[in-house]
């Protein structure tokens, strides 16, 4: 029997085709092959036709055309068509676009799924086909489709509120309203002053740090004052508290906590992790990566434990047992090894090796025996009532640390000198300390710390994390800046604008509705019932935002004393008369975090002449950086270049401050006569943002107003 295998991918069919015989077609969708559409008005711009039950109106993708020939084709010549989609609801939903454009062909159509490809995880599949999951395939669908109904009816609400260009999501405006409330936290975060005093004693010759308990001081005057006392103190052991600490190990990894490590100890962004994670997937080696399981399957378990004991590192007496999260799906297994014995695979790039280890160490480590620490807290009492402490630990027994490291540990081993109640120490340089502190405001969000707030807050889904934070950056919504997120204006704005608007934007929100569709896939909500309830209130939210969609430009128009708005296009922010174009007044602002603030007008500077018309030239900040313009503009287009104050160390030219890559950089300006020298400007400089320069799009008569 002749039998057409489909997978999304080419490198995963490729994979698969070494397993099976030549009874067997292998052929790959390249993912999704349908759409919804995007053309045409009404239901045909929306993809959805909401009058219908919110009917999906799908197309095929025009670059998929020849890859759905090439199935029909080969399902032609077969007995037996097998779906071999990934087993998630994306995975469920691909098949079923699949089956429909096979709806003409005469032969079975079945579905299978498995979590790791290699040769007995394909050959269990094939023995239990089933049907298309219909409730796996709706709820993919409402997520499809709630996306597009948010996405193509709030944003062109943004787009005429701020300027053209910009978009919302149903996910990804909740994850940069994260970033918005939490730079916003920061700013308004007032630091407390706080000492901290520690004496360096020592035992005989062994020295260690003992801190002022209790440990946080608040007045200057009392610091200083104990200080003093602890400088003409004796020090006297008063108690002694040892324990042993057990420190079990991880579970397997999850997608989530796989992007967490890598992003913490590597500095991978979500999606280059993902990219890496999904080679190893294809390539067999590791299995299905998108998952929020920390289960393993018995065979796997009962493997990893026959090599811990080959290698003879001790076993637990029963394998070790993980618990889901309460809002997990357990759709697959966690993250693990297909080969447990393979712990290093010849022929991966960088990326894929270091995840690679990182994966197969922590599915080993997770069934092995607890780490065993020393701990030990010393009080030591010293004259005048003060009491300092010391904690110290030790590594008494490896178990899993054997392995791998703890990347969930903050703590650090400290060996403290072997002390009795009783022992007198001596203090020793340099003596005592008194620290000025200050709180500190909760740290930005990186990769790692975003995505495991996302989990917490159960919005969005692992599997979706990588790809919302690559939009949000593309969209220059926020920057990174030493591997931190920062909103930038336009994301401050997009945010004030939809949080205003849009119940999507709550948090408890976003969760209710990753609840809901949850449901859908267990059959217990219905696709249009879930659906007719989101749109009811959504729809009257999109009908109201477009009356009150404008933010306030904090001044009156000069020309007929309406209120000014605030407008942005991709070069930046301006505020504008509501009656433009029959009103034509418009200014120039930038933002300062939630602020205003007006631009001043061009001063003309007389000492510096238009290499054209000799007339004086003003200062202007364009597309690529700061620039002398001629002050007739635009009778004169003259324009020069304005030396930094720097020459050239290689042709004593002057230096120019322009932007290259997005990044302020020092240019020569004997670049004509073939310099090309270059160089970072003095840390400090002042430096207009280009993206904050008046907007390219404006009429020439209102960009000489700017």
């Amino acid at each position: 029997m002749k039998t057409l295998l489909i997978v999304e991918s080419p490198a995963k069919s490729k994979t698969i085709s070494k397993y099976l015989g030549s009874d067997y077609i292998v052929r790959a969708s390249y993912g999704h092959i349908l759409d919804l559409t995007k053309g045409g008005k009404g239901k045909d711009r929306l993809g959805v036709d909401i009058e219908n039950g919110f009917k999906p109106i799908y197309v095929v993708s025009s670059d998929k055309k020849d890859k759905i020939s090439a199935i029909v084709d080969a399902a032609k010549q077969v007995d037996l068509v097998l779906l071999a989609a990934d087993k998630d609801r994306e995975g469920e939903n691909i098949a079923w676009c699949v089956s429909q454009q096979l709806k003409g062909i005469k032969v079975p159509i079945r579905r299978i799924t498995f979590d790791e490809i290699t040769k007995s995880a394909l050959q269990k599949a094939i023995a239990a086909p089933r049907d298309i999951d219909l409730n796996l395939n709706d709820a993919q669908t409402a997520r499809r489709v709630l996306d597009r109904l948010v996405g193509f009816m709030a944003s062109p609400m943004l787009m005429s509120t701020l300027g053209p260009g910009l978009s919302a999501g149903r996910v990804q405006s909740v994850c940069l309203r994260m970033i918005v409330d939490r730079e916003r936290e920061i700013e308004a975060f007032v630091p407390e002053v706080y000492w901290n005093v520690t004496a360096n004693l020592a035992k005989k010759q062994d020295k260690f740090i003992a801190k002022y308990h209790p440990a946080k001081i608040t007045d200057e005057k009392a610091a200083l004052k104990i200080k003093d006392d602890l400088e003409n103190s004796k020090f006297t052991v008063s108690n002694i508290e040892a324990k042993q600490q057990k420190r079990n190990p991880n579970p397997p990894l999850t997608t989530s906590k796989l992007q967490q490590i890598a992003a913490s100890i590597y500095k991978f962004a979500a999606t280059r992790t993902m990219k890496a994670a999904q080679s190893l997937y294809e390539a067999g080696h590791v299995t299905y990566i998108r998952t929020d399981s920390v289960r393993s399957s018995p065979e796997s378990i009962q493997s990893v434990r026959e090599w811990i004991a080959e290698q003879g590192h001790d076993l637990p007496d029963q394998p070790n047992a993980f618990k889901n999260k309460g809002s997990a799906q357990d759709a697959h297994e966690a993250i693990r090894p297909t080969n447990p014995g393979l712990n290093k695979i010849v022929g991966l790039s960088d990326d894929e090796a270091k995840l690679y280890k990182l994966i197969w160490e922590r599915f080993v480590a997770s069934q092995m025996k607890p780490a065993i620490y020393d701990t030990v807290l010393v009080h030591i009492k010293a004259s005048k009532g003060h009491e300092l402490r010391a904690n110290g630990r030790t590594l008494q027994y490896p178990g899993w640390l054997a392995i791998t490291e703890d990347f969930d540990d903050a703590d650090k081993n400290i060996t403290l000198p072997k002390l009795k109640v009783g022992d007198d120490l001596d203090l020793v340089p340099p003596g005592i300390k008194s620290e000025r502190k200050e709180t500190q405001p909760p740290p930005r969000y990186t990769d790692g710390s975003i995505i495991k707030e996302l989990e917490e807050r159960g919005i969005g889904r692992p599997s979706t994390f990588a790809a919302i934070l690559s939009k949000i950056s593309d969209r220059n919504y926020v920057t990174k800046d030493k591997n931190q997120f920062a909103p930038t204006d336009l994301g401050r704005q997009v945010v004030d604008t939809l949080v205003k608007s849009f119940s999507f934007m709550e948090y408890a929100y976003t969760k209710d509705m990753e609840s809901k569709l949850d449901k859908i896939e267990d059959g217990s909500v219905k696709y249009i019932d879930m659906m007719n309830e989101f749109f009811t209130p959504f729809s009257a939210e999109i009908k109201k935002a477009q009356n009150e969609k404008y933010k306030d430009g904090g001044e009156d128009c000069t020309n007929c004393g309406k209120r000014t708005i605030l407008k942005h296009s991709k070069y930046g922010f301006f505020i504008a008369c509501p009656d433009y174009p029959t009103c034509k007044f418009v200014k120039g602002v930038e933002l300062d975090g939630d602020k205003i603030i007006v631009r001043e007008k061009h001063k003309v500077i007389e000492d510096v002449k238009c290499p054209i018309c000799k007339a004086g030239m003003v200062k202007r900040d364009g597309q690529y950086g700061p620039f002398y313009s001629c002050s007739t503009y635009p009778k004169c287009k003259g324009s020069a270049k304005i030396p930094f104050g720097k020459k050239c160390p290689q042709c004593s030219s002057d230096l120019y401050l322009t932007v290259w890559q997005g990044k302020p950089v020092l240019f020569c300006m004997g670049y004509k006569n073939g310099c090309r020298h270059s160089e970072q400007p003095p840390e400090g400089t002042e430096f207009s943002d280009p993206k904050k320069i008046v907007p390219k799009e404006l009429p020439k008569k209102i960009k000489r107003h700017l």
